[in-house]
Protein backbone atom coordinates (compact mmCIF):
# COMPACT_ATOMS: atom_id res chain seq x y z
CA UNK A 1 0.00 0.00 0.00
CA UNK A 2 2.82 2.67 1.03
CA UNK A 3 4.70 1.48 -2.16
CA UNK A 4 1.09 2.47 -4.19
CA UNK A 5 0.77 5.77 -2.13
CA UNK A 6 4.57 6.57 -3.15
CA UNK A 7 3.95 5.79 -6.94
CA UNK A 8 1.50 8.05 -6.96
CA UNK A 9 2.65 10.84 -5.09
CA UNK A 10 5.05 10.74 -8.15
CA UNK A 11 2.72 11.03 -10.66
CA UNK A 12 0.75 13.90 -9.42
CA UNK A 13 4.36 15.64 -8.77
CA UNK A 14 4.96 15.14 -12.51
CA UNK A 15 1.48 16.31 -13.80
CA UNK A 16 2.35 19.27 -11.23
CA UNK A 17 5.71 19.82 -13.09
CA UNK A 18 4.42 19.58 -16.66
CA UNK A 19 1.36 21.52 -15.61
CA UNK A 20 3.95 24.49 -14.26
CA UNK A 21 6.16 24.08 -17.58
CA UNK A 22 3.21 24.74 -19.39
CA UNK A 23 1.94 27.71 -17.59
CA UNK A 24 5.94 28.97 -18.11
CA UNK A 25 5.91 28.53 -21.69
CA UNK A 26 2.69 30.26 -21.94
CA UNK A 27 3.85 33.43 -19.98
CA UNK A 28 7.16 32.78 -21.99
CA UNK A 29 5.04 33.44 -25.50
CA UNK A 30 3.69 36.25 -23.88
CA UNK A 31 6.71 38.16 -23.14
CA UNK A 32 7.96 37.55 -27.39
CA UNK A 33 4.76 38.44 -28.47
CA UNK A 34 5.04 41.97 -26.43
CA UNK A 35 9.18 41.97 -26.88
CA UNK A 36 9.88 41.36 -23.33
CA UNK A 37 13.28 40.56 -23.58
CA UNK A 38 14.78 41.71 -20.50
CA UNK A 39 12.13 39.69 -18.78
CA UNK A 40 12.78 36.78 -21.15
CA UNK A 41 16.33 37.18 -20.16
CA UNK A 42 16.28 37.50 -16.71
CA UNK A 43 14.59 34.02 -16.32
CA UNK A 44 18.14 32.65 -18.17
CA UNK A 45 19.73 30.10 -15.53
CA UNK A 46 23.50 30.96 -15.14
CA UNK A 47 25.02 29.05 -17.97
CA UNK A 48 22.73 29.97 -20.48
CA UNK A 49 22.81 33.60 -19.13
CA UNK A 50 26.94 33.48 -19.91
CA UNK A 51 26.56 32.20 -23.41
CA UNK A 52 23.32 34.43 -24.39
CA UNK A 53 23.18 38.41 -24.14
CA UNK A 54 20.34 40.31 -23.98
CA UNK A 55 21.62 42.49 -26.62
CA UNK A 56 22.21 39.33 -29.02
CA UNK A 57 18.32 38.35 -27.72
CA UNK A 58 17.11 41.72 -28.96
CA UNK A 59 18.85 41.57 -32.28
CA UNK A 60 18.17 38.06 -33.07
CA UNK A 61 14.65 38.31 -32.52
CA UNK A 62 14.42 41.84 -34.47
CA UNK A 63 16.11 40.21 -37.50
CA UNK A 64 13.24 37.15 -37.26
CA UNK A 65 10.56 39.53 -37.37
CA UNK A 66 12.07 41.93 -40.63
CA UNK A 67 11.84 38.40 -42.05
CA UNK A 68 8.49 36.81 -41.05
CA UNK A 69 6.84 39.79 -39.86
CA UNK A 70 4.74 39.97 -36.67
CA UNK A 71 3.62 37.54 -33.96
CA UNK A 72 0.16 36.75 -34.84
CA UNK A 73 -0.92 33.14 -32.53
CA UNK A 74 0.67 29.99 -31.34
CA UNK A 75 0.00 26.55 -32.24
CA UNK A 76 -0.34 23.26 -29.00
CA UNK A 77 2.77 22.47 -26.74
CA UNK A 78 4.57 19.31 -27.56
CA UNK A 79 6.54 17.86 -24.73
CA UNK A 80 9.70 15.62 -25.30
CA UNK A 81 12.53 14.28 -23.28
CA UNK A 82 15.74 15.96 -23.59
CA UNK A 83 18.39 14.14 -21.53
CA UNK A 84 17.24 14.84 -17.62
CA UNK A 85 14.83 17.55 -18.73
CA UNK A 86 11.48 18.38 -20.69
CA UNK A 87 11.48 20.41 -23.70
CA UNK A 88 8.33 22.41 -23.99
CA UNK A 89 8.03 22.69 -27.90
CA UNK A 90 5.87 25.20 -30.07
CA UNK A 91 4.94 26.40 -33.12
CA UNK A 92 4.49 30.44 -33.14
CA UNK A 93 2.65 31.81 -35.96
CA UNK A 94 4.08 35.05 -37.24
CA UNK A 95 2.27 36.90 -40.48
CA UNK A 96 5.02 35.83 -42.95
CA UNK A 97 5.21 31.89 -41.73
CA UNK A 98 6.01 30.09 -38.97
CA UNK A 99 9.17 29.59 -35.96
CA UNK A 100 9.67 26.56 -33.43
CA UNK A 101 9.70 27.58 -30.14
CA UNK A 102 11.83 25.34 -28.04
CA UNK A 103 12.48 25.83 -23.88
CA UNK A 104 13.13 23.73 -21.25
CA UNK A 105 12.99 24.83 -17.41
CA UNK A 106 14.65 23.58 -14.21
CA UNK A 107 13.30 23.06 -10.71
CA UNK A 108 13.72 26.68 -9.85
CA UNK A 109 11.57 27.50 -12.73
CA UNK A 110 14.65 28.97 -15.22
CA UNK A 111 14.76 28.50 -18.19
CA UNK A 112 18.50 26.64 -19.08
CA UNK A 113 17.54 25.89 -23.17
CA UNK A 114 15.71 28.38 -24.93
CA UNK A 115 15.66 28.66 -28.83
CA UNK A 116 13.48 29.78 -31.90
CA UNK A 117 14.19 28.40 -35.51
CA UNK A 118 12.29 27.07 -38.83
CA UNK A 119 10.51 23.95 -39.12
CA UNK A 120 13.12 21.01 -40.09
CA UNK A 121 12.64 18.67 -43.39
CA UNK A 122 9.96 16.00 -42.85
CA UNK A 123 9.41 13.19 -45.06
CA UNK A 124 6.72 12.91 -47.42
CA UNK A 125 3.90 10.11 -46.49
CA UNK A 126 5.05 7.91 -50.07
CA UNK A 127 9.04 8.60 -48.29
CA UNK A 128 8.17 6.98 -45.24
CA UNK A 129 9.30 3.14 -44.87
CA UNK A 130 10.55 3.50 -48.43
CA UNK A 131 13.23 0.93 -49.73
CA UNK A 132 15.89 2.22 -51.77
CA UNK A 133 19.93 2.25 -51.80
CA UNK A 134 22.33 5.17 -53.04
CA UNK A 135 25.44 5.52 -54.55
CA UNK A 136 27.95 8.36 -53.88
CA UNK A 137 29.38 9.82 -57.15
CA UNK A 138 31.20 13.09 -57.99
CA UNK A 139 30.24 14.98 -61.49
CA UNK A 140 33.82 16.05 -62.46
CA UNK A 141 34.32 19.30 -65.03
CA UNK A 142 37.02 20.02 -65.42
CA UNK A 143 38.80 21.49 -61.65
CA UNK A 144 35.16 21.12 -60.43
CA UNK A 145 34.36 18.35 -58.57
CA UNK A 146 30.84 17.79 -57.46
CA UNK A 147 29.67 15.37 -54.52
CA UNK A 148 26.19 13.79 -55.43
CA UNK A 149 24.55 10.42 -55.37
CA UNK A 150 22.45 7.67 -57.88
CA UNK A 151 19.14 6.72 -55.39
CA UNK A 152 17.64 3.29 -56.87
CA UNK A 153 14.71 1.28 -56.24
CA UNK A 154 15.52 -1.68 -54.31
CA UNK A 155 14.87 -5.34 -56.41
CA UNK A 156 16.25 -4.27 -59.69
CA UNK A 157 15.07 -6.64 -62.01
CA UNK A 158 15.88 -4.59 -65.13
CA UNK A 159 17.80 -2.23 -66.47
CA UNK A 160 16.05 1.31 -64.93
CA UNK A 161 15.44 4.75 -66.50
CA UNK A 162 17.26 7.69 -64.79
CA UNK A 163 16.07 11.05 -64.16
CA UNK A 164 18.89 13.94 -63.50
CA UNK A 165 17.63 16.93 -61.94
CA UNK A 166 19.57 20.47 -62.78
CA UNK A 167 19.11 23.06 -59.71
CA UNK A 168 17.12 26.60 -60.19
CA UNK A 169 19.12 29.76 -59.31
CA UNK A 170 21.35 30.18 -56.52
CA UNK A 171 23.99 28.27 -54.80
CA UNK A 172 21.55 25.18 -54.03
CA UNK A 173 22.67 21.83 -52.46
CA UNK A 174 21.60 18.43 -53.95
CA UNK A 175 17.98 18.38 -52.37
CA UNK A 176 17.36 21.82 -53.68
CA UNK A 177 16.61 22.77 -49.57
CA UNK A 178 15.34 25.89 -48.69
CA UNK A 179 14.86 25.85 -44.82
CA UNK A 180 12.23 22.61 -44.68
CA UNK A 181 11.67 22.46 -47.96
CA UNK A 182 13.60 19.95 -49.97
CA UNK A 183 11.84 19.82 -53.54
CA UNK A 184 14.77 17.74 -55.13
CA UNK A 185 14.17 15.52 -52.23
CA UNK A 186 10.94 14.80 -52.56
CA UNK A 187 10.81 14.27 -56.42
CA UNK A 188 13.22 11.64 -56.00
CA UNK A 189 11.19 9.90 -53.39
CA UNK A 190 7.92 10.06 -55.66
CA UNK A 191 10.53 8.80 -58.46
CA UNK A 192 11.85 5.85 -56.85
CA UNK A 193 8.65 4.69 -55.41
CA UNK A 194 7.60 4.53 -59.66
CA UNK A 195 10.21 2.54 -59.91
CA UNK A 196 12.50 5.04 -61.67
CA UNK A 197 16.66 5.54 -60.31
CA UNK A 198 17.51 9.43 -59.73
CA UNK A 199 20.54 11.52 -59.63
CA UNK A 200 21.23 14.27 -57.56
CA UNK A 201 24.46 16.45 -56.99
CA UNK A 202 25.59 19.88 -54.94
CA UNK A 203 25.38 22.72 -57.38
CA UNK A 204 29.28 24.49 -58.41
CA UNK A 205 28.02 27.71 -56.89
CA UNK A 206 27.49 25.31 -54.08
CA UNK A 207 30.45 23.58 -53.98
CA UNK A 208 32.36 26.52 -54.47
CA UNK A 209 30.51 29.49 -53.32
CA UNK A 210 33.35 31.64 -52.13
CA UNK A 211 35.26 31.10 -55.55
CA UNK A 212 32.19 32.14 -57.34
CA UNK A 213 31.25 34.78 -55.21
CA UNK A 214 34.29 36.74 -56.82
CA UNK A 215 34.69 35.23 -60.40
CA UNK A 216 33.04 36.41 -63.36
CA UNK A 217 31.06 32.76 -64.73
CA UNK A 218 28.71 32.39 -67.31
CA UNK A 219 25.41 29.77 -67.67
CA UNK A 220 27.61 27.44 -68.78
CA UNK A 221 30.06 27.40 -65.73
CA UNK A 222 26.79 27.61 -62.98
CA UNK A 223 24.83 25.11 -64.69
CA UNK A 224 24.87 23.18 -68.07
CA UNK A 225 28.50 21.88 -68.06
CA UNK A 226 27.98 19.93 -64.90
CA UNK A 227 24.43 18.73 -66.05
CA UNK A 228 26.08 17.64 -69.63
CA UNK A 229 28.56 15.93 -67.47
CA UNK A 230 26.58 14.13 -65.28
CA UNK A 231 24.53 12.72 -67.96
CA UNK A 232 28.12 11.72 -69.31
CA UNK A 233 28.56 9.22 -66.02
CA UNK A 234 24.62 8.22 -65.92
CA UNK A 235 25.46 6.59 -69.36
CA UNK A 236 28.79 4.94 -67.24
CA UNK A 237 26.56 3.05 -65.04
CA UNK A 238 25.51 -0.90 -65.69
CA UNK A 239 22.09 -0.80 -63.46
CA UNK A 240 20.88 2.50 -65.93
CA UNK A 241 19.37 1.78 -69.30
CA UNK A 242 21.46 4.60 -70.86
CA UNK A 243 18.56 4.85 -73.64
CA UNK A 244 16.20 6.48 -71.26
CA UNK A 245 18.22 9.05 -69.44
CA UNK A 246 15.71 12.41 -68.92
CA UNK A 247 16.75 15.97 -67.51
CA UNK A 248 14.80 17.65 -65.04
CA UNK A 249 15.52 21.06 -64.66
CA UNK A 250 13.85 23.65 -62.34
CA UNK A 251 13.14 27.20 -62.83
CA UNK A 252 16.31 28.35 -64.05
CA UNK A 253 17.69 24.65 -65.02
CA UNK A 254 14.31 24.44 -66.78
CA UNK A 255 15.64 27.59 -68.66
CA UNK A 256 18.79 25.53 -69.59
CA UNK A 257 17.44 22.86 -71.01
CA UNK A 258 17.66 23.48 -74.38
CA UNK A 259 21.72 24.29 -73.88
CA UNK A 260 21.73 21.28 -71.65
CA UNK A 261 20.09 18.70 -74.22
CA UNK A 262 22.53 20.10 -77.03
CA UNK A 263 25.18 18.43 -74.96
CA UNK A 264 23.84 15.36 -74.18
CA UNK A 265 24.00 12.89 -77.04
CA UNK A 266 21.43 10.02 -76.91
CA UNK A 267 18.67 11.83 -74.19
CA UNK A 268 15.43 10.71 -74.33
CA UNK A 269 14.09 13.45 -72.93
CA UNK A 270 13.07 16.19 -70.54
CA UNK A 271 11.12 17.94 -68.06
CA UNK A 272 10.66 21.42 -67.02
CA UNK A 273 9.27 22.63 -64.02
CA UNK A 274 8.63 25.90 -63.76
CA UNK A 275 11.04 26.84 -66.53
CA UNK A 276 11.36 29.78 -67.06
CA UNK A 277 11.15 31.09 -70.95
CA UNK A 278 11.31 34.99 -70.97
CA UNK A 279 14.68 37.03 -70.55
CA UNK A 280 15.90 37.01 -67.06
CA UNK A 281 16.08 40.72 -66.64
CA UNK A 282 12.16 40.47 -67.62
CA UNK A 283 11.42 37.72 -64.87
CA UNK A 284 13.50 39.66 -62.14
CA UNK A 285 11.92 43.02 -62.92
CA UNK A 286 8.45 41.26 -62.46
CA UNK A 287 9.40 39.76 -59.57
CA UNK A 288 10.99 42.50 -57.96
CA UNK A 289 7.74 44.48 -58.43
CA UNK A 290 5.22 41.37 -57.10
CA UNK A 291 7.35 41.04 -53.64
CA UNK A 292 7.31 45.49 -53.22
CA UNK A 293 2.98 44.91 -53.98
CA UNK A 294 2.46 41.29 -52.05
CA UNK A 295 1.08 43.14 -48.57
CA UNK A 296 -0.65 45.60 -51.11
CA UNK A 297 1.62 49.06 -50.31
CA UNK A 298 4.85 49.65 -51.30
CA UNK A 299 6.85 51.14 -48.41
CA UNK A 300 9.50 54.33 -49.00
CA UNK A 301 12.71 51.10 -48.39
CA UNK A 302 10.61 49.31 -51.09
CA UNK A 303 10.09 52.27 -53.31
CA UNK A 304 14.29 52.37 -53.16
CA UNK A 305 14.47 49.16 -53.82
CA UNK A 306 12.94 49.27 -56.92
CA UNK A 307 14.68 52.31 -57.85
CA UNK A 308 17.77 50.74 -57.29
CA UNK A 309 16.99 47.46 -59.37
CA UNK A 310 15.85 49.19 -61.95
CA UNK A 311 18.54 51.24 -62.82
CA UNK A 312 20.50 47.83 -62.94
CA UNK A 313 18.20 46.24 -64.90
CA UNK A 314 18.46 49.53 -67.42
CA UNK A 315 21.97 49.04 -67.63
CA UNK A 316 21.90 45.11 -68.59
CA UNK A 317 19.50 45.87 -71.39
CA UNK A 318 21.70 49.05 -72.98
CA UNK A 319 24.58 48.88 -75.66
CA UNK A 320 26.86 50.51 -73.44
CA UNK A 321 26.68 47.46 -71.21
CA UNK A 322 28.39 45.38 -73.54
CA UNK A 323 31.26 47.18 -73.77
CA UNK A 324 31.55 47.63 -70.22
CA UNK A 325 34.05 46.92 -67.41
CA UNK A 326 32.80 43.51 -65.97
CA UNK A 327 31.55 44.07 -62.95
CA UNK A 328 30.64 41.09 -59.89
CA UNK A 329 26.95 40.90 -59.35
CA UNK A 330 25.95 43.16 -62.01
CA UNK A 331 21.97 41.89 -61.28
CA UNK A 332 21.19 39.28 -58.93
CA UNK A 333 24.26 36.99 -57.87
CA UNK A 334 25.08 36.83 -61.51
CA UNK A 335 28.25 38.96 -62.46
CA UNK A 336 28.08 40.80 -66.20
CA UNK A 337 29.80 37.61 -68.15
CA UNK A 338 26.96 35.77 -67.31
CA UNK A 339 24.39 38.54 -68.64
CA UNK A 340 26.08 38.81 -71.66
CA UNK A 341 26.46 35.55 -72.23
CA UNK A 342 22.77 35.03 -72.23
CA UNK A 343 21.92 37.81 -73.98
CA UNK A 344 20.70 36.45 -77.17
CA UNK A 345 19.38 33.52 -75.73
CA UNK A 346 15.75 32.35 -76.58
CA UNK A 347 15.58 28.69 -74.95
CA UNK A 348 11.99 28.30 -76.89
CA UNK A 349 13.67 28.90 -80.15
CA UNK A 350 16.71 26.98 -79.05
CA UNK A 351 14.33 23.83 -78.13
CA UNK A 352 12.52 23.76 -81.01
CA UNK A 353 15.61 23.05 -82.86
CA UNK A 354 15.76 19.96 -81.17
CA UNK A 355 13.60 16.77 -81.98
CA UNK A 356 12.91 15.65 -77.97
CA UNK A 357 10.04 15.09 -75.66
CA UNK A 358 9.98 17.56 -73.14
CA UNK A 359 7.17 17.31 -70.46
CA UNK A 360 6.35 21.33 -69.16
CA UNK A 361 4.68 21.14 -65.58
CA UNK A 362 3.60 24.53 -63.92
CA UNK A 363 2.00 25.42 -60.68
CA UNK A 364 -0.56 27.78 -61.33
CA UNK A 365 0.41 29.42 -57.81
CA UNK A 366 3.92 30.65 -59.02
CA UNK A 367 4.62 34.40 -59.09
CA UNK A 368 8.59 33.45 -59.71
CA UNK A 369 7.78 31.85 -63.20
CA UNK A 370 4.82 32.38 -64.29
CA UNK A 371 1.92 31.39 -66.77
CA UNK A 372 3.41 34.00 -69.06
CA UNK A 373 6.49 31.10 -69.48
CA UNK A 374 4.37 28.42 -69.78
CA UNK A 375 2.52 30.24 -72.76
CA UNK A 376 5.53 31.15 -74.11
CA UNK A 377 6.79 27.93 -74.30
CA UNK A 378 3.32 26.58 -75.57
CA UNK A 379 3.88 28.87 -78.35
CA UNK A 380 6.15 26.56 -79.82
CA UNK A 381 3.79 23.34 -79.62
CA UNK A 382 2.36 23.29 -82.69
CA UNK A 383 5.58 22.69 -84.23
CA UNK A 384 6.92 20.23 -81.48
CA UNK A 385 3.88 17.35 -81.42
CA UNK A 386 6.28 15.56 -78.52
CA UNK A 387 5.69 18.51 -75.93
CA UNK A 388 3.32 18.19 -73.29
CA UNK A 389 2.06 20.69 -70.80
CA UNK A 390 0.09 20.05 -67.15
CA UNK A 391 -0.65 22.71 -64.74
CA UNK A 392 -1.34 22.29 -61.28
CA UNK A 393 -3.77 25.24 -59.65
CA UNK A 394 -3.11 24.42 -55.37
CA UNK A 395 0.89 24.67 -56.40
CA UNK A 396 3.60 27.10 -56.22
CA UNK A 397 7.12 27.93 -57.09
CA UNK A 398 8.35 24.76 -55.38
CA UNK A 399 5.68 22.48 -56.38
CA UNK A 400 4.29 22.57 -52.99
CA UNK A 401 0.34 23.07 -52.35
CA UNK A 402 -1.08 26.25 -50.99
CA UNK A 403 -4.21 28.54 -51.37
CA UNK A 404 -5.51 31.95 -51.96
CA UNK A 405 -2.47 34.71 -53.35
CA UNK A 406 0.70 33.54 -53.42
CA UNK A 407 3.48 35.13 -51.84
CA UNK A 408 7.49 34.51 -50.93
CA UNK A 409 6.33 34.41 -46.88
CA UNK A 410 4.10 30.98 -47.74
CA UNK A 411 7.92 29.18 -48.09
CA UNK A 412 8.44 29.64 -44.24
CA UNK A 413 5.46 27.21 -43.61
CA UNK A 414 7.19 24.49 -45.40
CA UNK A 415 5.43 21.41 -47.17
CA UNK A 416 6.32 18.66 -49.51
CA UNK A 417 5.80 18.24 -52.93
CA UNK A 418 2.34 16.12 -53.45
CA UNK A 419 3.38 12.13 -54.97
CA UNK A 420 0.51 13.01 -57.82
CA UNK A 421 3.50 15.57 -59.64
CA UNK A 422 6.01 12.43 -59.94
CA UNK A 423 2.66 10.01 -60.67
CA UNK A 424 1.74 12.16 -63.48
CA UNK A 425 5.70 11.95 -64.61
CA UNK A 426 5.65 8.49 -64.88
CA UNK A 427 2.44 8.48 -66.76
CA UNK A 428 3.86 10.85 -69.10
CA UNK A 429 6.61 8.45 -69.66
CA UNK A 430 4.53 5.32 -70.56
CA UNK A 431 2.84 8.17 -73.21
CA UNK A 432 6.56 7.74 -74.52
CA UNK A 433 6.45 4.13 -74.92
CA UNK A 434 9.51 3.40 -72.92
CA UNK A 435 10.09 -0.70 -72.43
Amino acid sequence: MKRSILYLGFILSSLGAIGQGISNQEKLIHQIKHHKFRTIHRQFDENLSKHVSLLFLKKSFNALEKAIGTYHSHGKTKIIHSGKDLEYITPLYFKKGCLILGAAYNDKGQLNKFYLKRKAYSLPHYGQGLGYYKEDIFIESGKYKLPGEIIYPLNISKKLPLFIFVHGSGANDRYESDGQIQVFKDMYLGLVSQGFACLIYDKRTFVYKKQFDSIQFTLWDETVEDAINAFKLAKTKSEIDTNQIFIIGHSQGGYAIPLILKGCKGVKGAVSMAGCSRPLDVLLEYQYKYLANQDGKVSLAEKVFLRKEQKKIDFVRSEQFLTAQPVLKVLNYWPSNFWKDIKSYRPVDELKTLDCPVLFLQGDRDYQVTDDDLKLWKSACLEKKQWSFISYPKLNHRFIEGEGQPTSWEYLNGGNVPLYVSEDIALWLKTLNLP
